[in-house]
């Protein structure tokens, strides 16, 4: 008897159903002796990659299968059935696989009943396996299985003779014989599956041993339960629970003894098992055969209208344009760049990637050609060849990066290319794609996106029963961990004591961590990748199974990690907001001013906006808008490109916690004196001042001291992170350093700086790529203010809400106009003001005759139908008339006059005097009506109530109820900042504006207020958690750090809090750089209202005594 071999086995990405990821599923069948084992995940192929590469990392032969529903030819559900690829035919058997789950998400080839659930017809199942590529495994749960457990055996026959009929090939057809050693009589039992096996002998169909596993041991069965409960959308106890514990992995033993029991005969166990290990075999797949693994698929020749050699081509199109990029340089540079240009090429004609350069060139060029930005990033920004092509816009010879970096000889995966592009025309992108090269060489890529603390916690409160505000409770103090380290939260996280009481005491509590912390990580749902197009060639729906996505285009059901070892092209075309917003800013100056802006060409040298920069008044620029970014500028002071690469390298989680940033700026300022450790290293270090933050600085390293290759000094980089091959480098370097006669100091701490390296490098051409959009943004800026916060509010592509880019608005003298349904569009479009109009909310400024005009989709709950008709209906004469042609509901109508919409069809219709109240009573009386009446252009109004007669003698509302009504339907203070209410309070406790704290000495004690807007928990180098608030006052945005001590003092409303208090000493970090280290914070709501008792109190008692 040979080791057993599951076949029905879901894993983890059987979502809300498997507990056990594919990898440590094979790690357990290797310690097992298993030599081979399947992964079958319900409903698609999602871990079947992962499965493939842990089997051939540890010698275990994989076979991959699906669970799928199975549905009769009137629609109705026959259950759930196994098909299992078979191996070693090329491809043949993985190809009819994908086919089946690709048809089986196609909704429309199901009846409507069937819409939400995925499966296939069992009738074009049966034509799909005609060629005897897969086995089709009918099981317990199917109608044969059910009609068994009820002991309806006649039945159970005729269900059978009906399943094999259609399935007569040879091995496309066998039985699933499966016990959890439930009670008998029930799904699962012994019983059922003794008759199915009874049943199968009467018919001569083959049977195989399954157990069904859901999880790898029977302690994983809690989980598997609060999976159950989260797939249910109901509590245990409400719905059909698996009755035990036994879907685990058993082992070979364990797998004879429950054959032995099924069979009741020795021998026919033994059989069983041996057709078993029959199947197993036929289905072992060959990757590199069966699945295409890691062999490179571009797309053909032909689809890029390519007719000779691709590599001549690509010679060609990047020597043609040297010209165009470099005009009128010297004899000097041409020859850098023709040479590096050679090398490049040489590089990519070894690996035989011209194609797919090719390919990316003319993903880019497409996108040109329709007229949307577009900016690669990441390594690629430091390939020549990238340059040349129009996929960069970074000059890698300007700016030193590293074409090493980014792909050399001595690794043969796939070069990523990223390419940013304006959020709002995405999709237009990808349907382009797909036009471009065809439905079969395209689809998009997929994620998983996986349980985290609170969905987790969630997920598991359910399970128990717990109520729904008793879970909201929890949850919003889960604040950025993971769902693995809540019980270790407890204890160290002062906002979560009470609930930590809570668990001592309460056992239900303290089930609700432990089953919180099993989901952690766990795949979830899979998703639409926001940025992955797969693109390859006309066998790319072969190799990978597709289902329906957000954006209606297929995408694959393999992620990121599934593309190198699939060996698919990925491209990114990453929707980035700020492109939308540069694109949309540049449109408004063409349309306002009839100026044409060219931002690539904009000199990158500019005074003014470095100078703009280094005020760090830099909410709305790419990358430095954050509060750490915005101290970290004001220590840097910026006055080059180059300066804003660094700056955003250095602000990432590695360098701070490896403490790069302070000598970098003592070194830059003058306070201490740059160490290059060597000579050799000054000219590799100079521009970071002694400091190695990038990658290419490790690589030079390495170059220099042991003479090896660029780009076997890349490999050498990334081995630092491996801890095995951390000391194969350790030795090399050691030993080569010293061959070239460095000395031993000096050997010893350059390799402790590489050494403790891996944890923080940043890519240089990757912080070039993303100091261009940074520049630009700035620029705009900085030169045409009211145009480019048009384009924020309009495509909001920051950190913080809205709001906040009201009072930068304010800052910047930006005139804002008010909605007003005779102006307003579905965006925010700058106009010109006409200041003779009664336009008294116009926020007046020192800024030009244009401001920024409101959109209407801000309004909450306004329908896309309303926003167009109101836009195809302007202008508008009365609000009668409004009423009449716009067709909108009660509720938006009302919601417009609240927030001042009307105001201007008032003033029309019955001159200055009328008031917001006025408006607000006429809205209601055409709420009251009945019907709409429908006018026509003989009888404008056929209701006398219709006719435009403005109540008078309303009371104007106050500005705190115009503020109040402007947050309840827009989340957004138009008239005034909210904070302004509080003023009086705020005045007496001596709170400081936030635009003079720059003003003040360190360690001077102050209160600040305002709106939270930003809270972040960034990795320290300590370990301990740091927090960080920024709240807005309207004058500008306040930074406070809250260490732990400050942290225990509020822990309550630290988090949840929206108006606050803080107090603190000012921190002083350098020209510009200030912030607050916190001491303790408050609920300014709840100050307001003890002030206001307390002046109540203070008044009687005046009087009392008057």
């Amino acid at each position: 008897m040979s080791f057993f071999t599951h076949l029905h086995v879901a894993s983890a990405f059987s979502a809300h159903y498997g507990v056990t990821r594919p990898e440590k599923m094979v790690e357990a069948a290797r310690a097992l002796g298993f030599s081979s084992l399947a992964i079958t995940d319900r409903d698609g192929l999602y871990g079947a990659v992962k499965h493939i590469g842990a089997c051939v990392a540890l010698g275990v032969a994989p076979i991959i299968g699906v669970d799928l529903n199975i549905f009769d030819d009137d629609g109705s559900n026959l259950g759930r059935c196994v098909i299992l690829a078979h191996g070693n035919n090329q491809g043949a058997g993985w190809k009819t696989l994908c086919q089946i789950v690709s048809i089986a998400h196609e909704k429309q080839k199901l009846s409507s009943a069937h819409k939400k659930t995925v499966g296939i017809g069992r009738r074009m199942l049966s034509e799909l396996l005609a060629n005897s590529s897969c086995t089709l495994l009918l099981g317990p749960d199917s109608d044969v299985g059910r009609q068994v457990v009820a002991n309806n055996r006649a039945e159970a026959e005729l269900m059978l003779e009906n399943w094999h009929g259609l399935f007569q090939q040879p091995g496309s057809f066998g039985i699933e014989i499966v016990s959890h050693l439930t009670k008998p009589g029930t799904a699962f039992s012994t019983l059922q599956a003794r008759r199915m096996l009874e049943l199968a002998d009467q018919k001569s169909i083959p049977t195989v041993l399954t157990n069904a596993v859901r999880y790898l041991e029977p302690d994983d069965a809690l989980t598997a339960d609060v999976l159950d409960a989260a797939r249910h959308l109901e509590a245990l106890g409400l719905f059909e629970e698996q009755p035990n514990a036994q879907a685990w992995m058993k082992p070979t033993e364990k797998m004879l003894a429950l054959a032995i029991e099924i069979t009741e005969d020795r021998n026919r166990a033994l059989e069983l098992f041996d057709v078993t290990a029959k199947l197993a075999e036929r289905c072992r797949l060959e990757p590199v055969s069966d699945c295409g693994w890691g062999k490179p698929k571009t797309p053909e020749q032909s689809a890029l209208g390519i007719t000779g050699n691709p590599f001549e081509v690509l010679w060609q199109k990047a020597h043609s344009e040297i010209e165009r990029y470099y005009p009128r340089e010297n004899k000097k540079l041409i020859q850098q760049v023709q040479h590096r240009l050679g090398q490049e090429l040489i590089t990519i004609n070894k690996l035989g990637f011209a194609t797919y350069f090719l390919t990316v060139a003319d993903v880019a060029q497409m996108i040109r050609d329709m007229k949307i930005r577009s900016q690669a990033r990441g390594s690629g920004a430091g390939s020549l060849v990238n340059y040349l092509l129009g996929i960069s816009g970074v000059d890698p010879i300007e700016h030193d990066l590293l074409f090493e970096r980014f792909l050399s000889t001595e690794r043969s995966s796939l070069p990523d290319i990223d390419i940013d592009v304006e959020s709002a025309r995405r999709h237009d992108i990808y349907r382009a794609i797909f036009k471009r090269y065809g439905s079969q060489r395209v689809t998009l890529l997929s994620m998983q996106s996986t349980y985290r603390g609170r969905g987790a916690m969630r997920d598991s409160g359910l399970a128990l029963g717990l109520a729904e505000d008793e879970i909201d409770e929890i949850a919003k103090n889960m604040w950025r961990f993971s769902a693995g380290s809540f019980r270790g939260a407890l204890a160290n996280k002062p906002e979560l004591a009470q609930f930590a009481a809570a668990v001592e005491e309460d056992r239900r509590m303290n089930l609700l961590v432990d089953m919180t912390e099993r989901l952690d990580r766990l795949p979830r749902y899979i998703s639409m990748h926001p940025c992955g197009v797969i693109l390859g060639d006309s066998t790319l729906l072969n190799l990978t199974p597709v289902e329906p996505s957000g954006a209606g285009l297929p995408m694959s059901q393999f992620d990121k990690d599934d593309m190198d070892p699939m060996g698919f092209l990925k491209l990114d075309v990453l929707g980035v907001r700020m492109q939308s917003t540069m694109a949309y800013t540049i449109q408004e100056i063409a349309r306002v001013r009839g100026e044409s802006v060219d931002l690539d060409k904009v000199p990158r040298d500019d005074t003014e906006t470095f100078k703009a920069i280094r005020t760090t008044n830099t909410l709305g620029v790419f990358q430095i808008e954050s509060p750490g970014q915005r101290e970290l500028t004001g220590k840097h002071q910026p006055t080059q490109f180059n300066d804003l690469t660094i700056q955003i390298s250095l602000f990432r989680p590695g360098p701070m916690k490896g403490n790069m940033i302070a000598p970098y700026l003592d070194g830059r300022h003058g306070f201490a004196k740059p160490d290059f450790i060597h000579p050799d290293l000054e000219p590799i270090l100079r521009e970071s001042w002694g400091v190695v933050i990038f990658h290419e600085h490790v690589i030079r390293i390495l170059n220099v001291m042991t003479g090896c290759t660029l780009a076997k000094a890349d490999e050498l980089r990334r081995s630092l992170e491996n801890p095995r091959a951390n000391q194969l480098v350790k030795q090399f370097f050691k030993k080569e350093a010293a061959a070239r006669n460095y000395p031993a100091a000096v050997i010893e701490k350059v390799w402790k700086i590489l050494e403790g390296f891996s944890s923080f490098g940043f890519c240089k051409a990757h912080g070039a790529a993303f100091a261009l959009p940074t520049y630009q943004s700035a620029w705009l800026k900085t030169h045409y203010p009211t145009e480019f916060m048009a384009g924020l509010f309009t495509h909001d592509p920051g950190m913080y809400p809205k709001r906040l880019l009201l009072s930068e608005a304010r800052r910047l003298g930006v005139s804002l106009l008010p909605i007003d349904v005779n102006c307003s569009t579905n965006e925010y479009r700058v106009e010109k003001i006409k200041r003779k109009t009664i336009d008294h909310q116009i926020i007046r400024s020192a800024e030009s005759d244009i401001g920024v005009r409101m959109a209407l989709n801000e309004i909450q709950g306004i329908s896309e139908a309303e926003i167009e008709r109101i836009i195809n209906e302007q202008p508008f004469v009365d609000v009668a008339d409004f009423y009449l042609r716009a067709k909108p509901s009660r509720r938006t109508l009302e919601r417009l006059a609240l927030i001042g919409a009307l105001d201007q069809l008032g003033y029309q219709s019955g001159g200055e005097g009328v008031t917001r109240g006025d408006i607000l009573a006429r809205v209601r009386q055409l709420n009251a009506l009945k019907k709409r009446p429908t006018p026509n252009q003989d009888q404008p109004t056929l209701d006398f109530e219709i006719f435009e007669q403005l109540p008078t003698g309303n009371l104007e509302m106050s500005m705190n109820q115009k503020v109040q009504h402007e947050l309840e339907i827009m989340n957004l203070d138009f008239s005034q900042h909210v904070l302004d209410q509080y003023r009086p309070m705020l005045d007496e406790m001596g709170v400081i504006n936030s635009s003079e704290l720059v003003s003040m000495r360190g360690k001077s004690d102050v209160l600040v207020a305002g709106v939270r807007v930003a809270t972040q928990t960034p990795p320290m180098k300590s370990g301990k958690r740091v927090v960080f608030i920024t709240l807005d006052d309207g004058t500008g945005c306040s930074d406070s750090t809250f260490f732990n001590e400050a942290q225990s003092r509020c822990s309550s409303i630290l988090f949840n809090t929206k108006l606050l208090i803080i107090s603190g000493k000012i921190r002083r970090t350098g020209v510009r750089g200030v912030s607050l280290m916190a001491e303790n914070a408050w609920d300014l709501k709840e100050l307001w209202n003890q002030w206001l008792v307390a002046i109540e109190n203070r008044e009687q008692a005046q009087n009392f005594y008057v």
